[in-house]
């Protein structure tokens, strides 16, 4: 075994052998160790090699607390990997199941991608197109947060506090082709005479707030959506400083009402339609504990194509029509679509979920 480097990330997969196969193929990673055991050949550990640096791969084993991003809801690490020609090895990645999530693009004398590998790992694709001094970098870093800055000032208050949202949030692959979950609850609820809840999540320009109309129409059913009560009971009062802070208190507090008046509903009999921006994962998690306790679910969960939404979202800035609610800047469309967690098989388990493709809506 080879002398490896004093600090060495270690990747934990679920399919270590399959995630192997993907490093080798995708990235052109050297294999320099490998360990398997057992008449299932468990694979302990694994070093490769890739671009002149080493990194370790292992089976999940939750016991241990080696956990997979898939059993976390993602990661909050990202792997940074240099290279020569960022679209051969964006298109290299894509074509053995990883996925671009954020598209490639120049930043501060870099072409910088940023892509999640079919194990839940990010990565950051990066090609070098200029030398930049540490003085020419932060001056162009310092130009890049300006821009930034003066976007969300040019927004409506609201389209600002969506972009606080999105940097702050409170502590929800690609969504799967359309079709419906179809499984007994994975615990007893007791529903009877108690209103259906109808929980809408997506990325960003998915159509969340065309169909949660919709669907009220049909069911005749009460539609609570968090951006539409922000603007009306906390826009007037926006303070000139210290937004992030007041505006992170005010959502928590904002939701936790219209939960509160989802569950009277409930109790009432009503069914209700709810739009809560539950990008990440712990956020849905939190939602399906209390709705879970006494009432029917269903989940809907709306998806397109990115370059569809970014034009969609584009033309719902201008035309400001039914479902126009704020400003959303190009820039932090993008961080948006980025901080979206799809739903994974374990999160689908037990409960009624359907697969909303909405590229030709």
């Amino acid at each position: 075994m080879k002398t490896l480097p004093k600090l060495v990330p270690l990747l934990v997969v679920r399919g270590a052998a399959q995630a192997i196969d993907f490093y080798v193929r995708a990235l052109g990673a050297e294999v320099l160790a490998r360990f398997e055991h057992g008449p299932q050949q468990h694979l302990s550990h694994a070093d490769l090699l890739l671009g002149g640096s080493v990194f370790s791969l292992t089976e999940e084993l939750r016991a241990w607390n080696s956990d997979a991003p898939v059993s976390l809801g993602g990661s909050p690490v990202v792997l940074q990997l240099e290279v020569s020609d960022a679209e051969a090895v964006l298109a290299s990645i894509s074509e053995a199941g990883g996925a671009v999530v954020f598209p490639l693009g120049e930043f501060i004398g870099e072409r910088i991608a940023r892509v999640r590998d079919p194990f839940g790992h990010l990565w950051i694709v990066r090609e070098r197109v200029e030398q930049l001094s540490d003085e020419e970098i932060r001056r162009r870093r310092d130009e890049l947060f300006a821009r930034f800055a003066a976007a969300a000032s040019a927004s409506t208050p609201a389209g600002t506090q969506y972009v606080t949202s999105l940097l702050n949030p409170p502590a929800v692959s690609q969504a799967p082709s359309a079709r419906t979950v179809d499984a007994a609850p994975a615990t007893p609820q007791t529903t009877e005479n108690k209103g259906k809840i109808h929980l809408i999540v997506g990325p960003v320009g998915a159509g969340k707030s065309t169909f949660a109309r919709r669907l009220e129409r049909e069911r005749q059913a009460l539609r609570l959506s968090l951006d539409e009560w922000i603007a009306a009971l906390f826009n007037p009062d926006r303070p000139d400083v210290g937004r992030r802070e007041w505006y992170v208190e005010r959502r928590s507090r904002c939701t936790e009402q219209i939960c509160a008046v989802a569950k009277a509903a409930g109790n009432a009999g009503t069914e209700t339609v709810l739009e809560l921006g539950l990008l990440r994962r712990h956020e849905r998690d939190r939602c399906y504990t209390w709705i879970e306790a006494g009432f029917e679910l269903t989940i809907y969960v709306l998806d397109a194509a990115r370059e569809v939404r970014r034009e969609r979202v584009a033309a719902r800035n201008v035309t400001q029509g039914e479902t126009f609610s704020m400003l959303v800047p190009p820039e932090f469309f993008e961080l948006a679509s980025e901080l979206w967690q799809p739903l994974e098989a374990v999160e689908c388990e037990g409960r009624d979920v359907v697969f909303m493709r909405t590229d030709e809506a």
